[in-house]
């Protein structure tokens, strides 16, 4: 079977469980939703269940797929559109969905029973406390509860068979789509891997030129280093040099300069020891010539006093 034939059985048997299962669906809400909000009994919920018809098995034969899907489309290439695609996805997505809706509304009635059953155990068993007979009453009502119990549990084992059944089917489908989806896509990915390698190969191939390029200039460069080395090298031991002499210029420098130091302490030391002797001559100068005043003095006042005399 071709990609478009297997697409248009999908498609084919995706709108026949759109109607199918969209009516049924629709009406067990209603009646759902009529019971619960009229507050119907638990007989008038199983009558209302058993009145609506299950909801008829979406399946349908391989046969009768392909003669639809033939029938409507004899001459199809191999090649589908992606619009196709698509449309038959969105058309399947609204199946599950109706097909979910009519599961979850079965669902529904089954757990209203439960609970209607339920309550009026607990209401039959209230009221049999006030009987004379309580154990008998007791049981009567546990028969009647385990009765209606067993027949919503076949019910419930159904809903999940066919449940079970529906989302296997279902997942068959969506294998049988993206298996014919990967066959038309197959001559694509075809030609993508083989320009893929193809770039692939050429990649390679520049880096082979590159690589031999590489090895082929490697002396040159070899030698282009040794030499921008030998020239650092050369700087490096100019400069060493230039700061060997600079540090020996200082070094003359600073030994000048601490003797000039040294001359200039000796000439103040000379020049602070001329100053003191000076000073010393000058002190004893000042001595004796206030000595010969003194002498003169009392020279002259013995004078003077002899005169008197």
């Amino acid at each position: 079977m071709t990609p478009a034939n297997v697409f248009s059985t999908v498609l084919c048997r995706t709108a026949l469980m759109v109607c199918v299962c969209a009516a049924p669906a629709l009406a067990r809400a209603q009646t759902v939703a009529s019971g619960v909000h009229a507050g119907a009994s638990p007989t008038v919920g199983a009558a209302a269940d058993s009145s609506v018809s299950p909801p008829v098995s979406p399946t349908v034969s391989p046969t009768a797929g392909s003669s639809v899907g033939s029938s409507a489309n004899p001459a199809v290439s191999p090649s589908v559109s992606p619009a196709v695609s698509s449309s038959a996805s969105s058309a399947q997505s609204d199946a599950e969905a109706a097909q979910q809706e009519a599961f979850d509304a079965r669902q529904t009635v089954l757990n209203r029973r439960t609970e209607e059953y339920t309550y009026r155990y607990q209401v039959a068993e209230h009221d049999c406390y006030s009987r004379f007979f309580v154990n008998h009453c007791l049981g009567v009502a546990r028969k009647a509860m385990y009765a209606a119990k067993d027949d919503i549990r076949t019910e419930q084992l159904k809903l999940n068979a066919e449940e079970r059944a529906l989302h296997a089917q279902q997942r068959d489908e969506r294998n049988a789509l993206r298996d014919a989806q990967d066959q038309a896509d197959a001559p694509k990915r075809a030609n993508n891997e083989k320009v893929n390698q193809a770039s692939f190969d050429e990649k390679q191939r520049q880096h082979q030129i590159d690589e031999a390029s590489r090895i082929a200039s490697q002396p040159k460069s070899e030698a282009a280093a040794q030499a921008q080395y030998d020239q650092k090298q050369a700087d490096f031991q100019s400069k060493l040099d230039q700061a060997h002499a600079n540090a020996q210029k200082d070094e003359q420098q600073r030994t000048e300069n601490v003797d000039r130091f040294n001359a200039k302490q000796v000439k103040a030391s000379e020049h602070q020891e001329s100053v003191k002797q000076r000073q010393t001559k000058a002190a004893a100068a000042a001595a004796a010539s206030a000595a010969a005043a003194s002498a003169a003095a009392a020279k002259s006042a013995a004078a003077s006093g002899a005169v008197q005399k």
